[in-house]
């Protein structure tokens, strides 16, 4: 996850330092085009990571508070509202197992279709599907 803003960083130095050696008014016009074309799709995937970011970082908190209750009462809750969280409909969503009153699943929207779901049986976080 992190080799994304390296990557992106080291395009923007070596076409900063490019851009400041070039001589010719051509070669410049040319590298700013490059950068818009490459920046705008860059931009995008910053604006996902960022989403997908915030809100593992806000489901991490929910899950702390998930554990702290399974941990006192034997069992998960059957919905967020026992513990007083906002997140009750959305935009994180919480799900005990019907099998077994010990497993819960978090997941938020990713796109169009798509989510990222935890898993407490497991306690990892499966990638976008």
């Amino acid at each position: 996850m992190i080799r994304l803003p390296l990557i992106t960083a080291a395009l923007v130095a070596v076409l900063w330092w490019l851009f400041h050696i070039s001589k010719r008014k051509s070669l410049r016009v040319v590298l700013i085009v490059f950068a818009i074309i490459i920046a705008l799709p860059l931009g995008l995937l910053f604006a996902q990571w960022g989403y997908e970011l915030n809100m593992r970082l806000r489901a991490g908190r929910i899950t702390a508070q998930l554990e702290s209750y399974r941990a006192s009462h034997g069992k998960c809750p059957v919905s967020l509202s026992d513990l007083e969280i906002r997140e009750v409909n959305g935009p994180i969503y919480y799900e005990r197992d019907f099998d077994s009153p010990f497993e819960y699943y978090l997941w938020f929207g990713t796109g169009v279709g798509t989510v990222s779901q935890y898993d407490s049986k497991t306690r990892m976080w499966h990638a976008p599907q």
